[in-house]
């Protein structure tokens, strides 16, 4: 079995390597097509052309690369003995992930260039998970669906964590623009998609934090214990502000600084419900 997570990692490394060479020259192709639009347009069509060429074969290079990193994340998180939650294995989750998210969103969105941010990342994590040994853990022996609430429990945190990353950069981008785009902000997505792209985020969140919560309620019979009221009390809050908001965005057009101020807020109180539940376990009980 680590003969195929290795073999797993090194072709997902391979294939992220690729797409990052691919999307950068197609990144980069588009910005000498704009600088020689006006002295050249043949050339700025040719030079368009083979960007597109380029980020072509992107979808396909992304899912594959992620199937590869899933089959090496799940085979270090789930073994003989049950879950190890060890650091490595769940860094690489949150990193398939975060993937994930934005290859979903890029189905609709031209959101393509967070992957130069995404693909590297993914790649540290799968070379972390081949050449650190995971910390000592004790494996968690769970059930097949209390080991699914768990995994999807974490890829809902990962994927409103990564709401609440991009609405920062959100709000980074809003405050510069009076000022050119320059450096990594030249590379970003319009504004205006980066707001799509966080409501995608946010939908999808919510769908995964929603079956988290009714898993949880179904599979672990201390969901409504004492020791976890205030862990179920803070996510279910956390559920009605992101809904709250998802409503107001439909219903009043809330976007910019209120859309980014209520998902600050929704995952601080998603947040402080895992610390703090975490902190009353381990030094209070």
């Amino acid at each position: 079995m680590y003969d195929l997570t290795l073999l797993a990692s090194l072709t997902a490394i391979f294939l992220y390597a690729v797409g990052f060479a691919n999307l950068w020259r197609s990144a980069k192709s588009n910005s000498d097509s704009d600088s020689v639009a006006l002295s050249d347009p043949m050339d700025a069509v040719a030079t368009s052309a083979s960007a597109t060429t380029n980020t072509a074969i992107l979808p396909w290079l992304t899912l594959a690369a992620m199937t590869g990193h899933g089959f090496a994340c799940i085979n270090a998180l789930i073994g003989e003995n049950g879950l190890s939650l060890s650091l490595i294995g769940v860094s690489n989750l949150i990193a398939v992930v975060m993937v994930l998210v934005v290859a979903v969103s890029s189905t609709k969105l031209p959101v393509n260039n967070i992957f130069l941010l995404l693909f590297p990342i993914s790649i540290f994590n799968l070379l972390c998970l081949n050449l650190i040994d995971p910390g000592n853990i004790a494996p968690l022996e769970l059930s097949t669906a209390q080991v699914g609430h768990i995994l999807l429990s974490i890829s809902a945190y990962t994927a409103l964590m990564t709401a609440a990353l991009q609405s920062i950069l959100l709000a980074l981008q809003e405050s510069r623009l009076k000022q050119p785009s320059k450096g990594l902000y030249g590379l970003l997505p319009a504004l205006e998609t980066m707001e799509q792209l966080l409501l995608a985020m946010l939908w999808i969140g919510l769908a995964l934090l929603s079956l988290s919560i009714v898993t949880g309620l179904i599979f672990l019979e201390d969901m409504l214990s004492q020791r976890l009221t205030h862990h179920t009390i803070l996510t279910s809050l956390s559920w009605l502000v992101y809904a709250g908001f998802l409503v107001g965005h439909h219903a009043f057009g809330w976007r910019g600084v209120t859309a980014v101020r209520w998902n600050l807020a929704a995952f601080a109180l998603l947040l402080l419900g895992y610390v703090g539940s975490k902190f009353v376990l381990e030094y209070l009980l």
